[in-house]
């Protein structure tokens, strides 16, 4: 009884004790996670298809779309694994790469490119993105309102609407980043079934969304570093003899090994097979030539020296130069451009990228983040950090202001949250490369995972009375479940008052309130986020804030026809 009730509550809430009621909440989880769902799919696909041309850089990868399409080789500095996705939805979609554009605003429909469908495999992704950070809070033991804040702050998010509904490659590294978080979870709750078979099944998981994410950018590298962290720290709770985890030298061996190879040695594995992948398409000489070596050029099939029987370079050697050229050339991305911004910049939205504009239509697309989103995210991290410091100054004094289960969870769960953020942020300061607002994404998200458990420690952690199965809930239940035999559970209607879908009132309360404005500047910023529809001159001066630079500020006709009547 007391394992199927361990099972039962393990991604539930404090109201969440019984077996009653986590049935309960299982089923005001699942109709929350459709809703949010169902909303991320409309933000992301409202108006897909407009504008129907070249928006900023999908003039890159559809480049290099039509160049897979047409096997003509070409040199990019990120890995293949996101562009050899869109190729092959290219592919499916019979589209010849026909289309090489150089210019944002070209057109696809006098191109006769299938646009709509290619944006919708990012748009798809990013719904799913939403429904995976639900899935991170709801796994991880957090009530509803915890789980809608942190859904619904990426749902909300312009930046995250804009810059992962277009085809680019940023939705499938948010994707891949936040799967890689949700996997690790899945994973670390299986302790106590060490090489099960759903041990190994997240473990492996848990590698390829890490992969997925490097080998579509090299910032990838930093889920490793968060995952790595946290596996570091599970080996020595493994390792650590006063740990209640001990194992044997030969079980931390085979946990080391195991860890090993599932996260570093298939997933290197299939990095280098997009590679081999990206070396049998491009076999035709092209714009990538420039870069080559005489010997590697020597291996596409336009080369007269290859039909004089030249020996070709085998996988390893096409791989290594084309690797070192990656990082040279990633190294030396300094030039300066327009609308880039610093790492300081990035928590409060303070830079923003022009995407696409129309002067016939005084439409555009500028992306930033939803600002008092993303400034809520950066207090809440503000917060946790205020948080962890008096807790432990408090406890130094020898006073507890957090309840032992709601700390373990602050410094477990919202400390791994935490982490994933500082991780994807911090290291962008050792970086003088050319940097833009989108870096932040993966970061964001971490963020919004921060904002929303802080709401459960804050509002909804009291503790609550077992009300029928009269046991102490498992230690894998939630972090803040506390069992009052001494106290008489209060009358039924009494508690149908306090709370609403498992969760308290206040915690409905701080969720309502803190998406409430967000949702307000999506509202405010919509025909910036999709383009449409085109805004008046005192339109586009109201949005003008933070120092954004938008188009269509000013008459300049009536400007300068003034202008001619002063100086006449």
């Amino acid at each position: 009884m007391k394992e199927a009730l361990a099972a039962s509550t393990r991604a539930a809430g404090p109201y969440c004790i019984t077996k009653v009621n986590a049935a309960r909440c299982e089923r005001y989880h699942k109709i929350a996670l459709a809703v949010v769902t169902a909303l991320a799919f409309l933000t992301r696909f409202w108006g897909l298809d407009h504008p129907s041309e070249v928006v900023f850089d999908e003039a890159h990868i559809m480049r290099f779309t039509s160049w897979y399409l047409t096997r003509t080789y070409f040199f990019d500095l990120h890995p293949p694994f996101g562009r050899l996705l869109y190729a092959f939805l290219g592919w499916l979609l019979g589209y010849d790469g026909h289309f090489v554009p150089y210019e944002v605003g070209e057109s696809y429909i006098t191109n006769e490119v299938p646009y709509l469908a290619l944006r919708a495999m990012p748009a798809l992704l990013s719904t799913l993105t939403v429904s995976v950070v639900y899935l991170i809070m709801w796994e991880s033991g957090y009530s509803v309102p915890a789980c809608v804040v942190a859904a619904g702050l990426v749902l909300l998010d312009n930046a995250h609407i804009a810059q992962t509904r277009l085809i680019y490659l940023d939705a499938i590294l948010v994707f891949t980043m936040a799967c890689s978080l949700l996997c690790y979870i899945k994973f670390s709750k299986l302790k106590n079934q060490a090489f099960s078979k759903k041990w190994w099944l997240w473990l492996f998981l848990t590698g390829l969304a890490l992969s997925c994410g490097i080998s579509t950018k090299y910032v990838g590298l930093f889920g490793y570093i968060t995952v790595g962290t946290a596996i570091t720290v599970d080996l020595w709770e493994l390792f650590n003899i006063k740990s209640h985890r001990v194992v044997s030298m030969l079980e931390f061996v085979k946990h080391v090994i195991a860890r090993a190879f599932a996260l570093a040695v298939v997933p290197f594995m299939l990095y280098l097979f997009w590679f081999q992948v990206h070396f049998a398409i491009l076999t035709r000489s092209g714009s990538g030539d420039e870069y080559m070596s005489p010997q590697f050029v020597d291996t596409l099939s336009s080369n007269a020296t290859l039909e004089q029987g030249v020996k070709t370079l085998s996988f390893f050697q096409k791989w290594f130069e084309l690797q070192g050229l990656m990082f040279e050339y990633n190294g030396l991305l300094d030039s300066k451009h327009p609308y880039e911004s610093r790492p300081w910049q990035w928590p409060l939205s303070l830079g923003g990228v022009s995407f696409w504009e129309s002067e016939v239509t005084r439409q555009q697309i500028f992306f930033v983040g939803n600002i008092p989103g993303w400034w809520i995210a950066s207090s809440a991290l503000a917060v946790f950090v205020s948080v962890i410091v008096v807790d432990k100054i408090s406890l130094g004094r020898g006073m507890s202001l957090i309840h032992d289960r709601a700390r373990s969870r602050l410094f477990k769960s919202a400390g791994f949250f935490f982490l994933a953020w500082a991780t994807h942020y911090f290291p962008f300061y050792l970086m003088s490369r050319q940097m833009m607002l989108h870096t932040y994404l993966p970061a964001h998200l971490a963020s919004t995972l921060v904002t929303g458990s802080l709401v459960e420690l804050f509002f909804d952690s009291q503790p609550v009375e077992v009300e029928s199965m009269g046991e102490a809930p498992s230690e894998k239940g939630t972090a803040d479940q506390v069992v009052q035999p001494d106290q008489p559970p209060a009358p039924r209607s009494q508690r149908a008052l306090k709370r609403f879908a498992g969760s308290s009132i206040a915690a409905w309360v701080a969720c309502g309130a803190i998406l409430s404005v967000p949702f307000a500047f999506w509202c405010f910023w919509l025909p910036l986020t999709y383009g449409y529809p085109g805004l008046s001159i005192e339109g586009v001066v109201t949005r003008q804030i933070l120092g954004y630079r938008l188009h269509f500020a000013y008459d300049y006709a009536q400007y300068y026809a003034q202008y001619a009547e002063y100086t006449r």
